[in-house]
């Protein structure tokens, strides 16, 4: 009797050594469920384009550089149109204004020509009286012949002469320094005009190598995810080409009921395991938490059937590990 009491004795103290591990163990350990993520790329374009050809298929491993689609800029007809006509309005104007100074230098040289002219025939006409008046007064004696020469000061007639020479010097200068303005302007090649001529040309060169055919290539070395166009489609500003993936995911999305919130937090440590490929394992550190509680996922519920809630939980581990993408993963923190 003594000994079947004892036997219970052992049996409850056996029970209770069990319960109390248990319940330690579940305080101190979580076990949820997420799935291995790789980093998403998304490829697009900043202005609308045509796709050409189309070089990888969904799931496709590429290494870094490899083409991946070729495709043409489908609004750089309407730019390179407006460019030109904007260059050719302006090459307009400014053989206009061409047009206008070499008419303005034209009537300054018709103007030098009449009036050098008219101020030149008055000093030939002086000159030549000058002269009759000379020949015709060599034999007076009592006439002296400093008084009848050019340089005499006192003659009027050469006073005239002279007066005349310098009206036609001062005319020919004023003309010739306009006229020497207007070329200068004429050809100068800091002119506004040309210089919005240069740069819009600058602009058509841009357009015009933007125009050739463009070819995008895979970032780094990863998996094509899914494509969202076809060859011979247009394509508008900023819409998915192509997903891209790092070939090994990078990441591990958890979610975690929400009864064991206060057992996690950043920086913890989390062994990673495979749901469906014993072996397969890793260690990750929690980077980030949800804000909001969510429902999870049916897929990573322990009842499917039972909707559950809690919060995700972001995870980084190494890039040298075996898991696939979305694969189901069990996550598991020791305090």
């Amino acid at each position: 009797m003594r000994k079947f009491k004892l036997i219970y004795i052992i049996a409850f103290v056996a029970f209770l050594f069990l319960f109390t591990s248990l319940a330690f163990r579940s305080d101190t350990s979580v076990t949820f469920y997420g799935f291995a993520e790789n980093k998403e790329t998304e490829i697009n374009m900043e202005h609308p384009v045509e796709v050409i050809k189309i070089y990888v298929t969904t799931g496709q491993k590429v290494k870094k550089g490899e083409v991946l689609l070729d495709v043409l800029s489908s609004d750089l007809s309407v730019d390179i149109n407006n460019t030109g006509f904007k260059i050719e309005e302006l090459k307009t104007k400014y053989k206009l204004w061409q047009s206008d100074l070499d008419w303005r230098i034209t009537q300054y040289k018709i103007e030098l020509n009449e009036k050098t002219s008219s101020i030149q025939s008055r000093i030939n006409q002086f000159q030549s009286q000058l002269d009759q008046n000379i020949t015709l007064t060599q034999n007076i004696k009592s006439i002296s012949k400093e008084r009848l020469g050019t340089g005499a000061m006192q003659n009027p007639m050469s006073l005239k002469i002279d007066a005349l020479k310098k009206e036609l010097r001062f005319t020919r200068g004023i003309i010739n320094t306009e006229i020497s303005n207007l070329k200068s302007e004429r050809f100068a090649e800091n002119n506004p005009l040309l210089s919005q001529i240069k740069a819009l040309e600058g602009e058509l060169e841009f357009f015009e190598a933007k125009k050739k055919k463009q070819t995008i290539v895979a970032p780094s070395d990863g998996l094509i995810g899914n494509i969202h166009c076809k060859d011979d489609e247009k394509i508008s500003p900023f819409d998915v080409l192509i997903t891209f993936y790092d070939e090994n995911p990078k990441l591990v999305i958890g979610y975690i009921h929400e009864k064991h919130l206060v057992k996690v937090n950043v920086n913890d440590t989390v062994e990673v395991f495979s749901s469906s490929r014993p072996g397969v394992k890793n260690m990750g550190l929690i980077k980030a938490q949800g804000s909001r509680i969510i429902e999870i996922p049916p897929r990573l519920r322990k009842m499917k059937g039972y909707i559950t809630y809690g919060r995700e939980v972001i995870i980084e581990i190494p890039p040298n590990n075996s898991f696939l993408q979305k694969e189901k993963v069990t996550l598991n923190i020791n305090k």
